[in-house]
């Protein structure tokens, strides 16, 4: 795992190289309970190829072992079919390693809805200038998010190279494949690369950072000191959410790491325990039942 530490300088460099290895250990579900008076078999086709597409394709050159490769999950709900047009509630969950354990911590909880044409035994190939529809477009878009949230939690904003790549395919397919690729939205596409690649508003990425090397990966060694990081990374929280309250990095934190606070302040005394919540209750009162296991949970 630290491994990707020590690469991410060294990618920034040589991003464009020559392609090594794959990146994802993706594990695809299909549920097709609304789907009615069809032949299922297209779903089963489904996800044999999304799967061996996510965990085939090349998209760098990083070269990471077995262990290393980058855990996801995706979940397909589908709930209509027109023909080849499939519309269904997309979910994707990304996971990353706590360092010194066997535990795993949550990167990204997201779900949306998703529209696509899809024939059986269809091949799904990737070309970065022109990109074949909207599932393409997607599961690209999503994979250079998730190696940016990976990277951005291993390095200080070490996933910015893909963030870059994940905008070029935003941009591509703004105006040509639908809602989720429109401007000026904070929870579709756009508004998740546009926080991502914000210059002017690094704080989530910078705590992503701060929470999850500084403060997770140290826990093992020292719990109390690494507890200490966790708390003040999670004051850049209100900064951000100043600077952007819809943003999708916002929702996505709280969505993600809520239940995993709550045991990591569970050995926390009082004091900081009251600390935290009250932080995060302001940033998140809509959250302030769920965010009482802060303070009770011994």
């Amino acid at each position: 795992m630290i491994k990707r530490v020590f690469t991410t300088v060294c990618f920034m460099f040589v991003f464009l190289g020559s392609l090594f290895s794959q990146e994802f250990n993706c594990r695809v579900q299909v549920n097709t309970q609304q789907i009615t008076g069809t032949d299922k078999a297209i779903y089963d086709n489904f996800k044999t190829t999304v799967e061996s597409f996510m965990n085939s394709q090349q998209w760098s050159n990083l070269q990471l072992s077995k262990n290393e490769l980058i855990d996801c999950t995706m979940i397909f709900i589908f709930k209509t079919r027109d023909g080849d047009a499939h519309t269904c509630d997309f979910q994707l969950q990304l996971q990353r390693p706590v360092y010194g354990t066997s535990l795993t911590t949550s990167l990204l909880n997201m779900r949306e809805e998703l529209t696509f044409e899809y024939q059986e035994n269809q091949i799904l190939n990737f070309n970065e200038t022109n990109i074949d529809g909207n599932l393409i477009a997607t599961l690209a878009f999503w994979s250079y998010v998730m190696l940016g949230l990976d990277f951005d939690s291993f390095s200080k904003l070490g996933g910015t190279p893909f963030f870059q790549r994940a905008q070029d395919i935003a941009g591509i397919a703004q105006g040509s494949l639908g809602d989720l690729w429109k401007a000026q939205e904070d929870k579709n596409h756009w508004g998740w690369i546009n926080v991502l690649v914000n210059e002017n508003q690094p704080q989530m990425r910078l705590l992503s950072y701060n929470y999850h090397r500084l403060g997770l990966d140290e826990m093992h060694k020292d719990a109390t000191n690494g507890r200490a990081q966790i708390t003040q990374a999670l004051t850049a929280l209100k900064t951000a959410k100043q600077a952007k309250p819809g943003s999708p990095l916002l929702s996505n934190f709280i969505d993600t790491k809520a239940d995993e606070l709550i045991n990591i302040y569970s050995k926390a005394d009082m004091k900081e325990k009251q600390q935290v919540y009250d932080l995060l209750n302001e940033v998140y009162p809509a959250s302030s039942n769920r965010l009482q296991g802060i303070k009770t949970k011994r």
